[in-house]
């Protein structure tokens, strides 16, 4: 018999780099493919896993909803806080610069000239009582006739005078103790 293999090159430890050896090295042996009865069977094996892994999931849900949702509260609480707090700077702000004015001698002097008409002796002040413009006010149109009263206000004030003095008095009834 005669020897019909080819003499080989000496093997290396390293990869062997032969021309279309690198396109078969990276690809996967091929799968079967899979009935779908043969998938939901697979599926079925590891399902227990999934089971599991659900129960675990719907404990912790258990477990963690009361605090989670008192976490929200306290976090709606605090937010709630703050902001009064900031309310509250604001007004302790707006006190202690309107108690800076009121140290001011200019400015109680002048609130004492507005507010109580107060004034210094010699000063003339002048009060406008109705500071209205004419054209706003409708007033009726005047009459031809001078008009008089038939009644003598002194003789009325003498009457209601006496009236008063001489109607009858009403005991008042004081209460009795029980």
């Amino acid at each position: 018999m005669v020897n019909s293999q080819r003499p080989t090159a000496p093997r290396s430890s390293g990869p062997s780099r032969r021309a279309g050896s690198s396109r078969r090295a990276g690809r996967k042996p091929a799968k079967p493919s899979l009935t779908l009865a043969e998938l939901w069977s697979a599926q079925l094996e590891r399902g227990g896993m999934w089971v599991g892994i659900l129960v675990i999931a719907g404990l912790a849900v258990y477990v963690l909803f009361e605090p989670v949702q008192t976490w929200f509260g306290q976090q709606q609480r605090i937010a709630q806080l703050t902001a009064d707090v900031t309310k509250s700077e604001a007004a302790v702000a707006a006190i202690s610069a309107d108690i800076e004015r009121w140290n001011d001698t200019a400015f109680v002097e002048a609130q004492a000239r507005q507010r109580l008409l107060y004034v210094y002796p010699g000063d003339v002040t002048y009060l406008i009582v109705n500071d209205i413009v004419g054209e706003d006010i409708a007033r009726p149109a005047p009459t031809e006739a001078v008009q008089s009263t038939n009644i003598n206000w002194v003789d009325a004030l003498l009457a209601s005078y006496v009236a008063s003095a001489t109607a009858p008095t009403v005991p008042v009834a004081e209460d009795a103790a029980p």
